[in-house]
């Protein structure tokens, strides 16, 4: 019992140390499998890590360099920016004045506007009264152009029946020339009558030739006044008396009234005027030394023979009465032919006859005079008619001129009325833009000055972007050594990885169980044999006791 006992005694603490020892060795050899399989694959990853690593530093590394440009080049850039934000400071000062200058000339352009307009309105009211002036200038241009037509009308009517009267005169001055001439004789005929009535048959016989002379002239100018037509068809006696109010010296003429009407009527032209007035004053003239000298011949009196002048009688005879010249030549001649039969009452006659003929010839002489002074006028009456009616045709044909012209100046006044309108319209929206443009420059006013303060904030910033630049400049210098070095570093690191996992990978359960290094393994479990051997042989023989 005792040896057995001991036996067990001593067998156990073997036992435990083997199972310990087993234990110890079962778990060692389970750390070295599992510790080589998660080296093999640690270092696997480390060998892929360590070349991504080194890309990395590779890419770190040109990445740094050109981060080094780069911050070179913000340096530069940040240089610039500086100078720029100087300039811009500069410019923001110039800019605060020439918004001040801006503001002000908004301002005046303001006020300005405002005058414009007012000025534009006063425009538009003038520019419609001239549009409605223009419109009366015209309607009175046309009316003028009308009356100048007439004018022109009535100077050619006068000037045609000018060159009748001044035909006419021509007859008549030559018809009184001969009747003076012709009573030379006459009168010294009728006194030598008278002084020698014994000689009355010799005398009669020379005064009867010059009495029937002195008839035929008074009768040749009855007959330039009365059956001698113009250009116009009618009789010098036919237009004076369709003339004159009374055929007398000193009535009313109404072509002369006509004339002066028309020197009323151009009296803003003092040319034609002047030429209206004086025609009118010949023509006067003319017509009374006409109906003076036609009654002188005649015996006409209106006031004692009515208001009808002698013509014609119903036989188709000169009318005269005893009063008149032509009845008197006609005595004359009527008489010494009498005389002439009759020279018992010689003497008597022949006195009475000297004092007819010594009258008839000075009136012969005045009639004479006054027929020459009517042919000069009458000269002078028709180149002034032909003269008035040329200008007359001018003046019509300047009156459609101008007519024309104020049709024009119509149209255009129209249409500077309504541009002047449109400037109107235009000047209200002037003086509105004018009104935002001062509301504008007071705001921009407002953004110089938050923009001049900007750019001091700017200027500042830019001075520590300057100092951020070049620290930023200096750290990737030393990022570039560093990412070199990294490099380096990686490299060596990737060696390592290679090599350590070139070694895990011999230690792993297929490596050991094909090469000799199995060795390794298999002492330790033949040890471990060694023990449970021991182990199984001290069983048995406590077995045996």
């Amino acid at each position: 019992m005792t040896s057995s006992t001991s036996g067990r005694a001593s067998s156990r603490p073997h036992t435990l140390l083997t199972v310990l020892l087993a234990l110890f060795l079962v778990l060692l050899l389970a750390f070295f499998v599992l510790f080589t399989g998660k080296v093999a694959s640690g270092a696997s990853e480390l060998s892929d890590g360590a070349e991504r690593a080194s890309t990395g530093a590779g890419d770190l590394k040109a990445g740094a360099e050109k981060a080094q440009t780069g911050a070179k080049d913000l340096s530069e850039g940040t240089e610039k920016v500086d100078a720029g934000a100087n300039t811009l400071a500069k410019g923001i000062g110039s800019a605060k004045a020439g918004v001040t200058t801006l503001k002000e000339g908004a301002t005046t352009l303001d006020e300005g506007a405002v005058k414009l307009l007012t000025g534009a309105e006063a425009a538009n009211e003038g520019a419609n009264k001239l549009a409605a002036g223009a419109t009366n200038a015209r309607t009175g241009a046309g009316t003028l152009t009308a009356g100048a037509y007439s004018a022109a009308d009535g100077a050619n009517t006068l000037a045609a029946g000018a060159t009748t009267a001044r035909e006419g005169s021509d007859r008549l001055a030559t018809g009184a020339n001969d009747l003076h001439t012709g009573m030379e004789p006459l009168v010294s005929g009728s006194q030598l009558l008278a002084d020698k009535s014994k000689e009355a048959v010799a005398g009669i016989g020379q005064l009867a030739p010059g009495a029937e002379s002195v008839n035929g002239g008074a009768l040749k100018m009855w007959n330039a006044i009365h059956a001698t037509p113009g250009k116009d068809g009618n009789t010098a006696y036919t237009n004076i008396r369709n003339d004159l109010v009374s055929y007398q010296p000193g009535a009313t003429s109404k072509g002369v009234e006509q004339l002066r009407g028309l020197a009323k009527l151009y009296a803003l032209d003092p040319i034609a005027s002047g030429a209206f007035t004086q025609a009118a004053d010949k023509l006067e003239g003319l017509e009374w030394l006409v109906a003076g000298l036609d009654n002188g011949i005649t015996g006409y009196d209106p006031a004692v023979d009515g208001p009808t002048p002698y013509h014609l009688t119903a036989n188709g005879t000169p009318q005269v009465d005893a009063q008149g010249l032509l009845y008197g030549t006609g005595a004359v001649s009527a008489g010494l032919t009498e005389l002439n039969t009759k020279a018992p009452a010689l003497s008597e006659g022949a006195q009475t006859a000297a004092n007819g003929v010594k009258t008839a010839y000075d009136g012969a002489g005045t009639l004479s005079g006054g027929a020459a002074e009517l042919n000069t006028g009458l000269k002078t009456l028709e180149t002034g008619a032909y003269t008035l009616a040329e200008g007359n045709g001018k003046l019509a044909t300047g009156a459609g001129t101008l007519a024309t012209g104020l049709d024009t100046l119509e149209t255009g006044a129209y249409t500077l009325a309504d541009g002047n309108y449109k400037i109107y319209d235009g000047t209200i929206s002037l003086s509105d833009g004018t009104s935002r443009l001062v509301t504008g420059t007071e705001s921009l006013d407002e953004g110089v000055v938050k923009l001049d303060d900007g750019g001091k904030t700017l200027t500042a910033g830019t001075s520590d972007l300057k100092d951020g630049a070049k620290k930023l400049a200096d750290g990737n210098t030393e990022l570039a050594e560093g990412s070199k070095t990294l490099a380096d570093g990686n490299g060596k690191i990737s060696e390592g990885a290679d090599t350590m996992r070139a070694s895990t990978t011999a230690l792993t359960p297929g490596e050991i169980f094909t090469s000799p290094k199995i060795l390794a393994v298999l002492i330790p479990l033949l040890l471990l044999l060694v023990p449970i051997g021991m182990l199984i042989a001290g069983t048995r023989r406590g077995n045996q006791h």
